[in-house]
């Protein structure tokens, strides 16, 4: 009897582990312990440390509290969480880690909206509308998926005006925007679009991509919202050959830059076709779209008058400068990116919302928030926020 307790708790280690679709040998990897130790500590044979339990609920996206819960064990897994667990099963172990955590911050998101006393996004009153019906997988040519991309820009009524603020756009108009790490080798995701049973519509985009591309990869995860809403959840492979994953590829190049802007813009420029790296940089500045989406978009409408052999070679940022453009938001990679680029702004109102109310500690909205107490202090010093001297404890 007096190994009971650790039985129990390497029963919930185990389960926590296949909940996160790791093996003992991935998650023994990303703890940097041997997975002999990791099938000890799941056996019950070897006591485990603080410090590895800690790391252990932060890689399975779980709270410390869910290995001493004999509960949860009898309670089921939403059902959002568990067919999107199921679907990263094959992926690689950093984008699979990115999927809980995705799941661990959703969650932290719907506990925001309790302790506040926040209405849903969705429920029984307001229950989720999609504009548009559902497109099947079938192929669609140039000018149909321009067409689709121009009924959603009706949709939100936006002309033909470039999209300079999409994350925050698609926030005001209720689509929360996440960013977290979804590997960066050829088993990665770009992003993905996951229909929440309370929280709407959610769009992900993978943070280890160039922040150049973020508006590509959003847009992308935009067709998925508002065509392929009936699949539940939408993972994105990079460089998959898919034909729903072309449709949101060439989605998000005419969303982002609608050929009647694009002819304008061209005719503006006193240009037929592009012929200068300087011309692509004037057009990617122009629509907010990175220098190589902006290549490959001219290249598939046929606005190149030479080869693209004579684009590569161009450090964008360094002849946007020459150009006099400044610098762009993280053009040089900044990592870790700010809460206000990895959470929706919803998630960081709600924060304060609990910090203010003496609903969370400090030290608790930090932690959620992915930054330190001090960061956070000096974050609400700038604010002018009053902070009450309770949320230190």
């Amino acid at each position: 009897m007096s190994h009971q307790p650790e039985l129990l708790l390497g029963r919930s280690l185990r389960q926590a582990r296949e909940l996160a679709q790791l093996s003992q040998t991935e998650a023994a990897q990303k703890l940097r312990i041997t997975p002999a130790a990791l099938s000890q500590y799941e056996s019950g044979k070897r006591r485990i440390e603080a410090l590895i339990l800690d790391r252990l609920a932060h890689l399975y996206g779980v709270p410390v509290t869910y290995f001493f819960d004999d509960n949860n064990h009898q309670n089921p897994l939403p059902h959002w969480e568990t067919h999107l667990r199921r679907m990263a099963q094959d992926l690689s172990p950093e984008a699979k880690a990115g999927i809980t955590q995705l799941i661990q911050i959703i969650h932290q998101l719907e506990q925001l909206y309790q302790i506040t006393h926040t209405p849903l996004p969705v429920n029984g009153d307001r229950p989720l509308h999609h504009p548009f019906p559902p497109l099947s997988q079938s192929q669609y040519s140039n000018d149909q998926i321009a067409q689709y991309a121009q009924k959603v820009r009706r949709h939100f009524n936006l002309g033909m005006a470039p999209l300079h603020y999409l994350k925050t756009f698609l926030e005001t108009q209720g689509y929360p925007v996440f960013s977290v790490p979804l590997g960066g080798g050829n088993n990665s995701l770009t992003g993905l679009f996951l229909c929440h049973p309370t929280l709407g519509a959610i769009l992900v985009i993978n943070e280890k991509q160039s922040y150049t591309r973020f508006p590509f990869l959003l847009s992308h995860e935009i067709a998925h919202c508002f065509f392929h809403w009936d699949r539940y959840a939408v993972l994105c492979p990079l460089n998959s050959n898919d034909p729903q994953e072309q449709f949101a590829d060439r989605f998000a190049s005419y969303f982002l830059i609608p050929p009647e802007g694009l002819q304008e813009l061209l005719d503006t420029m006193g240009i037929k076709t592009v012929k200068y790296p300087e011309e692509v940089i004037h057009i990617a500045r122009y629509f907010g779209v990175s220098y190589g989406d902006t290549l490959h978009r001219l290249g598939g409408d046929r606005k190149l008058g030479v080869s693209k052999e004579h684009f590569k070679g161009v450090k964008p940022v360094a002849l946007a400068t020459s150009l006099g453009y400044s610098y762009l938001p993280n053009s040089f990679e900044i990592r870790p990116l700010p809460p206000e680029e990895r959470l929706p702004r919803i998630f960081l109102e709600l924060s304060h919302k609990a910090l203010n109310q003496n609903l969370l500690s400090l030290r608790r909205v930090a932690e959620i928030l992915g930054i330190s107490d001090l960061e956070l202090e000096d974050r609400l010093n700038e604010e002018s926020l009053e902070v009450p001297e309770e949320i230190y404890a």
